[in-house]
């Protein structure tokens, strides 16, 4: 019989063998670092040189489209990076993840809608998925993630 044994990320479960920790652990990581690049994809709004991530391409006035797309921006990174810490196991994060999650991809949806080009359809998929996650919470993400069924 596998006992229960804690992950170098704070939680984590045997799974069926000693090599179930690791499994967790390393999806854990992996989870987070690709939330956290999302959040971080969303910086291309500063650079002038990719045209799908243009602040011209939208309806609202011209002097309000840098400040709006600055404070979306950084609610979007910064909503992320919390919701990857959460992932990763920082206490008081892990256990708000749908929250942060939903609040997250709302704000990314926002951003994406008001600088809109058919490009950036992806990242409505991944916002769209990542919400169906925080709702839904499946079983096999929490077993996967935080090592609990």
């Amino acid at each position: 019989m596998w006992t229960t044994r804690t992950g170098a990320f704070g939680h984590g479960r045997a799974n069926g063998g000693p090599g179930g920790v690791v499994v967790s652990t390393t999806a854990r990581l992996g989870v987070g670092v690709l939330l956290l690049a999302h959040g971080l994809v969303h910086l291309l709004y500063l650079a002038r040189d990719v045209d799908a991530f243009s602040l011209d391409s939208t309806w609202l006035p011209e002097m309000l489209r840098r400040p709006v797309a600055l404070v979306l921006l950084t609610a979007t990174v910064l909503s992320f990076a919390l919701v990857a810490l959460g992932t990763w196991g920082v206490p008081g994060l892990s256990s708000a993840w749908p929250v942060l999650t939903v609040f997250a991809a709302a704000v990314s949806t926002l951003l994406l809608l008001l600088f809109w080009d058919w490009q950036l359809i992806f990242g409505l998929v991944i916002d769209a998925a990542l919400v169906t996650l925080a709702l839904w919470q499946p079983v096999w993400l929490q077993h996967l993630i935080w090592g609990t069924a």
